[in-house]
């Protein structure tokens, strides 16, 4: 069905949908008295469903396994209405009243009631919500009845104003760069839904997020996977693919000398790998070599074989991650030079991969990437979509000519320059910042009103990399209040995560200037303050902390006296917990949180950027594992992923900071109380 295309609602079937959706599997009955409460209130949503509007569906089901969990069905009218629909979720529910990731559910084929609501409405167009307790569930289906009528109270408008092609990749980079992963979500969603990419560079992108993910079993489920790699695709995209085959076949046996057990393994999953034989080894990460090279030695093919092992720092590589293997490519298959006559007779796509080799990039430096994006020139996109910048020295050591040449831009070049962000966080790697940069792009952010919830993200990263910096204080009060000045814009429960992300910075860097530092803290808590009875209780408590640690004055309100405390997360069983980020401050921050919340649970904290003996070990270990991705490497987190146990249950924080990871933890454990 396409993203942009309404299904049609006839009334016949409409009511063809409410005998299924009300039938096996759902212990609620449409037919019931007319006079009883129940009756009565369910009403109201199904008028909502016989009368097409903007207005989104809801509908209730009890599964009979669960009659104890009421579960809202919350059905958009397509792909570009879902966006809206998540938007509103948040505001009106969110992560208040319900358990709400801001994404379509994934419905089960098998089940009768998702497969009425598929067949209804198509795929990626419903949300299915459901709260911790009786109490706070009574207040959650009184707040979607209110978003109906709220939107039904609005005039009607379209839902299908798109946002540039341009715009939405931007958000998309960063989102992904930043760690927000429900965002990155959403944006490919609107992506898809918006008609402006071809049905591969779609596929580009989601390759792209779930391999930051380390979901390499679903990136190679993909169905138009094969389709995506018989056209060639960017390097990245092929690095991608290779890695999820290492990870899943071939790490393990590599990782002791196993080359038979490799072999086999590869013969068996790596059907994708002969067409990636071909065309240059530039930008495949040391993982998406290894999968070469065991390749060309099983198919003995002497054009790939020269081509890896005639390139010295390849040769020295594979030597250090598998020695077994290029000693017995070499003692067994030791690949001849080719005479004239035999290069002559080399395939086409050889010879263009030989020679692109040994082309120099058009673009090799930070400064020339900004210029050319700014002039909207070609070679630009084509660094960007190869991540040629990988092969880069980082942006520290030009940061201030990046700097001044953001600063001279004008609106168009701005935005154009906006694409970059996510390269840009990702260079950073919690090594050395870029400070002047990175405030030239929050300048930029601010200036624009980039406030869409990947931007937020991307803000975020940005101010941790000048405060990681240790500005002067005029820097750093000047950036402050250029923050403070646009919170009112953004600031609310809905984007509670981001705010107590960026408080908790400013508890955890250091501070020249107490004053800037307040008034930032009160911009960002002072919203969450006056709102406290819609934050989550794990975002409630941290939100007191950081006011008190940061000296705020604010008077929270004592908790209401009807929450349901039977369901404390203080009453978990043991558990033992994995969070995973680069930034060890945040990492630090979070556990001692969570350690508050939940005295039950033995945190274990990591921070490796690739595989080791102790991470393979926690993950094994581990009952839950938050993964935050900024900057993350294929290599940690799929490696997490793969030595992870059946049983495990995994979250990705959306963001780095110790807001994020605390609430993708508290997620995770109330999954492991079966609240959800």
């Amino acid at each position: 069905m396409s993203g942009q295309q309404r299904p049609e609602r006839t009334p016949e079937r409409v009511e063809a949908f409410i005998r299924a959706f009300f039938g096996p599997g759902n212990t609620l009955r449409p037919d019931q008295d007319p006079a009883s409460v129940a009756a009565q209130n369910l009403a109201p949503f199904l008028r909502v469903l016989r009368e097409p509007s903007d207005v989104p569906v809801v509908l209730p089901r009890r599964r009979p396994d669960r009659p104890d969990r009421l579960i809202a069905y919350v059905i958009a009218y397509d792909v570009a209405h879902a966006t809206v629909v998540s938007e509103l979720l948040a505001a009106f529910v969110g992560p208040t009243y319900t358990f709400f990731d801001g994404l379509p559910a994934r419905l089960e084929p098998n089940d009768p009631v998702d497969r009425a609501v598929l067949d209804f409405a198509g795929l990626n167009t419903t949300f299915t919500l459901v709260s911790p307790t009786r109490a706070v569930e009574a207040r959650a289906w009184q707040a979607l009845q209110q978003m109906q009528d709220a939107v039904d109270r609005r005039p009607a408008r379209s839902w299908h104003v798109p946002k540039p092609l341009g715009r939405l990749l931007a958000e998309f980079d960063v989102a992904l760069a930043a760690g927000d992963n429900t965002a990155s979500a959403v944006v490919l969603d609107q992506l898809a839904a918006s008609g402006g990419l071809t049905g591969s560079n779609v596929a580009h992108l989601r390759i792209k997020r779930l391999a930051r993910l380390g979901r390499d079993g679903e990136l190679l489920r993909l169905a138009e996977l094969s389709d995506v790699l018989a056209a060639d695709p960017p390097a990245p995209i092929k690095d991608a693919v290779l890695a999820a085959i290492y990870a899943r076949a071939m790490a393990e046996p590599l990782a002791v000398g196993d080359l038979d057990t490799a072999s086999a393994k590869l013969i068996e999953d790596g059907s994708l790998v002969p067409q990636l034989l071909r065309g240059p080894l530039t930008g495949i990460g040391p993982e998406g070599l290894c999968v070469l090279a065991l390749a060309a030695w099983i198919r003995q093919d002497d054009n790939a074989l020269r081509r890896i092992l005639d390139d010295p720092p390849t040769r020295a590589l594979l030597m250090e991650r598998v020695p077994a293997l290029i000693i017995a490519i070499e003692e067994r298959h030791r690949p001849q030079p080719p005479r004239v006559s035999e290069a002559q007779q080399l395939r086409d796509e050889d010879q263009i991969a030989l020679a692109a080799e040994t082309q120099a990039p058009t673009i090799s430096t930070w400064p020339d990437l900004v210029s050319a994006l700014a002039d909207d020139r070609t070679e630009a996109k084509v660094a960007l979509r190869e991540e040629a910048w990988h092969d880069w020295p980082p942006p520290a050591p030009n940061d201030q000519t990046i700097a001044d040449i953001l600063a001279g831009l004008d609106n168009a070049q701005s935005e154009r320059a906006w694409s970059f962000v996510g390269a840009f966080v990702d260079a950073d790697g919690y090594r050395d910042p870029a400070p002047r940069s990175a405030h030239e792009l929050i300048r930029n952010a601010l200036g624009y009103n980039r406030f869409s919830p990947g931007d937020l993200a991307g803000l975020v990263a940005l101010t941790e990399i000048v405060l990681r910096s240790a500005p002067h204080r005029d820097v750093y009060a000047t950036l402050l209040d250029d923050l403070a000045g646009d919170c009112g814009r953004w600031v609310g429960p809905e984007r509670a995560n981001v705010a107590l992300d960026l408080a908790d910075l400013l508890v955890r860097s250091a501070c020249p200037d107490q004053e800037a530092r307040l008034r930032l803290a009160v911009a960002l808590l002072a919203p969450l303050c006056a709102h406290s009875h819609r934050l989550d209780a794990d975002l409630a408590v941290f939100a007191r902390q950081l006011s008190a640690e940061l000296q705020t004055g604010l008077e929270w309100p004592d908790e209401p006296e009807d929450i349901d405390t039977s369901s404390s997360l203080t009453q978990l069983p043991p558990l033992r917990v994995l969070l995973y980020s680069l930034d060890t401050a945040a990492l630090s921050r979070a556990s001692d949180a969570l350690g508050q919340i939940a005295p039950s649970l033995t945190i274990h904290l990591s921070h490796d950027r690739a595989a080791s003996t102790q991470l393979k070990q926690q993950a094994q270990h581990a009952d839950l594992i938050v993964l935050a991705t900024r900057c993350a490497t294929h290599a940690a987190t799929g490696f997490i992923r793969s030595s992870a146990s059946d049983h495990a249950i995994v979250k990705e924080a959306d963001g780095s900071g110790s807001a994020s990871l605390i609430r993708a933890a508290v997620a995770g454990m109330w999954v492991a109380k079966g609240g959800r």
